[in-house]
């Protein structure tokens, strides 16, 4: 059963006078444990869809369900990263991480707590107390997650979360992000435009064009390098 779907979602947006539909009567199914990529041109509709999914933004028709409740239009149950990390410069590392429990009203000396036993598992353990200017790329986007991670929510919403960064430290935070989802036992939706990220990462890859999605790719794991290549290459004639 999905622990997050999106039914018969329909999205537009007025852009010069024209109405444009961005999204058209999607269609998602996201499986407790499962990893998701959606790869597709800019402009196809990825992160509208990541944006509708976390309740920042009203499909003009259509529902979103998580875990059998609807929440079309409600922000709080899924952890959602937009592409830049969005760490606040005059926090610290703690607070920045925290900042999902205060804006919940939670008990912040039990969350500190919570979030303290979390650190080893990000690689923060050292940088507690340091602010966003301090830290290379990859340790903000390690706290972003730190972040996303202190919503609670089992399902984790990505947006390209390491594109910015340098191919070495992407391929290493790669390995990284997938223990970590494994170690929490999460549930991920990642937009990305790599393919090859994709396919390390992912269980099954969505292709998007124009809105809709058009071919589903499952990936095991266990392809071998010539097996990849033809994947890519199947995926690029696809897009």
């Amino acid at each position: 059963m999905a622990i997050l779907s999106a039914n018969n979602v329909t999205k537009s947006f007025l852009f010069r006078k024209e109405v444009i539909t961005v999204l058209k009567e999607l269609n998602l199914e996201l499986l407790p444990g499962e990893f998701i990529s959606i790869v597709g041109a800019s402009g196809c509709g990825k992160t509208t869809l990541l944006e509708l999914f976390a309740g920042l933004t009203l499909p003009d028709k259509g529902e979103i369900y998580y875990m059998d409740k609807k929440i079309t239009g409600k922000t709080g149950f899924l952890g959602y990263m937009p592409q830049n990390d969005l760490l606040f410069p005059w926090l610290k590392v703690m607070d920045n991480i925290l900042l999902p429990a205060k804006v919940k009203g939670l008990n912040i000396k039990e969350e500190k707590e919570k979030a303290r036993s979390l650190l080893p598992i990000f690689g923060l353990e050292s940088y507690e107390n340091h602010l966003p200017w301090q830290l290379s790329g990859g340790l903000r986007q390690r706290v972003a997650l730190a972040r996303t991670c202190m919503t609670g929510s089992k399902v984790w919403l990505l947006d390209e979360p390491l594109a910015n960064l340098d191919a070495i430290t992407r391929m290493s935070l790669q390995d990284w992000l997938m223990s970590v989802v494994k170690s929490l036992e999460l549930s991920v939706i990642l937009v990305t435009h790599d393919i090859d990220e994709a396919l390390y990462l992912s269980h099954r890859i969505e292709l998007m064009k124009d809105g809709v999605f058009h071919k589903s790719i499952y990936v095991t794991g266990e392809e071998n390098e010539a097996e990849k290549t033809k994947l890519k290459e199947r995926i690029r004639q696809l897009l």
